[in-house]
C-alpha cells in the first residue's frame, strides 16, 4: 500500500513537472505564488508573431497582447501590470537625469530602457520641447522631486495638450489633477516625486472625463495613455497611426477601453511620433510604412522594473 501510494505521488510529481515545462513551452506564467509573483527567477516570454509579451519576477508581473481590428482599421496594444506591494511602481525614468531638458542629451526610448535595464516603458509627456520654449507655458514638471516648470495654463483652455497632471508617489500611487489644481510646491508637500503635464484627464474617480474628451484629441493619430486600477495594478495602452493597417483614433478610444479594465484614473499621454511601447528593450510598436523606425527621442520614458536580461545599447533592436 505504502509502495503504491509513493508511485502515484512520484507520478503526480512527473506530470505536474510535464504539464508545467509545457505551459512556459507555451508562452504561459510558470507557477505563481499567491501573490501572482514568482518565488525567484525571472521569466521571459516574446512572440511577435502573435502579438504577446510577458514578463515575471518576484516583484512584477507584465502581460502585453497586441490587438488588431479590421474596419476601421486599428492596432493597439494593451499592457497589464503588477507591482508587488513594497516594490517600485512606475516611473520617470530620464536618460541623463543632471541635464534631463538639454536636447543634446535626449534618446530613443528603447535605447534609454535599455541603458537602465528597464522592462517595460511608454513614451512621456514630452515636457522637454515645452521647456526649450522660453514664451511657452511648460506645465507642472517634476522628475525626481525636482521642480523643473510651475507655469501652467488655466484649466479649460481651448489648447492641447490641456496640461493636465498625472503626478506619481514612490509606493506606485498615482493621481491625476486639472491644469491648475495644485502648484508645484503642493505637489512636493504631498509627497509627489514625478509630476507629468499633458493631458487631458480620461478618467478621474472612476468617471470618463466626458467634457475633455469632446474637446481634445479627436484627431486620428497614434495615441498613449496610462491607467491605474488600484495602487500596484496598472493598464497601458498604445494605439497606431496613420499607417495602412491602423489609422489611429482619438483619446475617447483609449479612455473607454481603461475603463473597461476597471481603471480608476486614466491620463493621456503624448501620441504622434512620441508615441510608444518599449518590452525588455524592444520597441512594440510599427509608425511608418515598410520601415522599421523608432519613435523620436524624448529625454526619459515611463517605466517599471529592472532586469539584467534586456540587450545592450548598442545591439540590433
Amino acid at each position: 500500500m505504502i509502495r503504491r501510494t509513493l508511485c502515484m505521488l512520484l507520478m503526480l510529481t512527473l506530470l505536474w513537472g510535464g504539464l508545467h515545462a509545457a505551459a512556459e513551452e507555451k508562452g504561459e506564467f510558470p507557477a505563481l505564488n499567491d501573490a501572482g509573483f514568482l518565488d525567484s527567477g525571472e521569466f521571459v516570454w516574446e512572440d511577435e508573431e502573435n502579438g504577446v509579451w510577458r514578463y515575471a519576477s518576484s516583484t512584477l508581473r507584465v502581460e502585453i497582447f497586441r490587438r488588431e481590428q479590421k474596419k476601421p482599421a486599428r492596432v493597439w496594444y494593451e499592457a497589464e501590470v503588477f507591482c508587488a506591494e513594497g516594490s517600485v511602481g512606475p516611473r520617470m525614468i530620464a536618460n541623463d537625469p543632471e541635464h534631463w531638458k538639454t536636447a543634446a542629451n535626449m534618446e530613443y526610448p528603447y535605447k534609454i530602457a535599455r541603458k537602465y535595464g528597464t522592462v517595460f516603458a511608454v513614451s512621456n509627456d514630452f515636457a522637454q520641447l515645452r521647456l526649450q520654449q522660453k514664451k511657452s507655458r511648460p506645465g507642472i514638471i517634476i522628475r525626481d522631486g525636482k521642480i523643473w516648470s510651475d507655469r501652467t495654463k488655466k484649466k479649460g483652455v481651448k489648447d492641447f495638450p490641456n496640461l493636465d497632471c498625472l503626478a506619481i508617489w514612490p509606493d506606485g500611487d498615482m493621481k491625476v489633477y486639472y491644469s491648475d489644481e495644485k502648484t508645484a510646491e503642493e505637489y512636493l508637500e504631498d509627497g509627489a516625486v514625478d509630476v507629468l503635464a499633458f493631458g487631458p484627464i480620461l478618467i478621474r474617480d472612476g468617471k470618463l472625463n466626458e467634457e475633455a474628451l469632446k474637446k481634445y484629441g479627436t484627431s486620428h493619430a497614434q495615441r498613449t495613455a496610462v491607467g491605474m486600477v488600484e495602487k500596484g495594478h496598472y493598464f497601458f495602452m498604445m494605439l497606431e497611426g496613420r499607417i495602412k493597417r491602423s489609422k489611429g483614433d482619438g483619446i475617447s478610444f483609449l479612455a473607454e477601453k481603461l475603463l473597461e479594465k476597471g481603471c480608476t484614473l486614466g491620463f493621456n499621454l503624448d501620441g504622434g511620433e512620441t508615441a510608444c511601447i518599449v518590452f525588455m528593450g524592444h520597441q512594440l510598436c510599427k509608425l511608418k510604412d515598410g520601415k522599421k523606425l523608432s519613435s523620436r527621442r524624448t529625454s526619459d520614458i515611463l517605466g517599471v522594473g529592472t532586469s539584467e536580461l534586456l540587450p545592450a545599447v548598442s545591439d540590433p533592436w
